[in-house]
């Protein structure tokens, strides 16, 4: 009895937590984009998603987000890395369509640029004010700089091209450069890294 009841508990908190989640995620995705606000629950594009938005999205009490997430940056945190992790199979494709290495770096360059979802996770980077968070941080940064270089090695393997820093240190140093691009564009700083500049991040080329 104890064992079917606490996996009965666990499941139902699973299920909280996801729906919660998947709230947050998708009123930050209507706060990234022009038209989200015209979605049901959506906040306006550039506004902060609060704690009672998301518990009506979600259909929860707000004191059941700090249950299961700790504080709403780290939930957003989360939401925000879900969307971008998702919105990095566009980047994948868009590579797969390039007939060249150099027009597999730019393409790289240009989507990861115009994702809406980059900004995202930018912003609640700035938000890792402590160390749970910053933990917090590095482990999601890990799991995208991981995944990307497997993209980088499948590609590679493909297409018989070569990576002259390594994709490890490619992928890194790619998204550094993006989110470095998206905090200066939002600093208002004028002429910073374009596609361009980005692209060469990448030290693939063909053999």
């Amino acid at each position: 009895m104890a064992t079917t009841g606490d996996g009965s508990s666990n499941t139902r908190g699973a299920a909280t937590r996801a729906r919660i989640l998947a709230a947050t995620a998708g009123l930050l995705a209507g706060s990234a984009t022009d038209t989200g606000s015209a979605r049901p629950g959506a906040v306006p594009r550039g506004a902060t998603v609060t704690v009672s938005a998301i518990a009506r999205a979600a259909g929860v009490y707000p004191n059941q987000i700090t249950h299961h997430f700790g504080s709403k940056d780290r939930l957003v945190l989360d939401a925000s890395f879900a969307l971008f992790l998702r919105d990095t199979a566009r980047l994948q494709a868009a590579g797969r369509r390039a007939r060249t290495a150099d027009g597999f770096r730019r393409a790289l360059a240009r989507t990861a640029l115009a994702m809406p979802s980059t900004t995202l996770v930018v912003h609640a980077l700035g938000t890792s004010a402590d160390d749970a968070q910053r933990a917090r941080v590095r482990e999601l940064l890990a799991v995208l700089f991981r995944q990307s270089e497997r993209y980088l090695d499948r590609v590679l393997a493909e297409r018989s091209w070569s990576s002259a820093n390594g994709t490890g240190r490619d992928a890194r140093t790619f998204w550094s450069a993006v989110f470095g691009a998206v905090l200066l564009s939002d600093a208002g700083v004028a002429g910073g890294p374009s596609d361009v500049d980005l692209a060469t991040t990448v030290t693939i080329t063909a053999d």
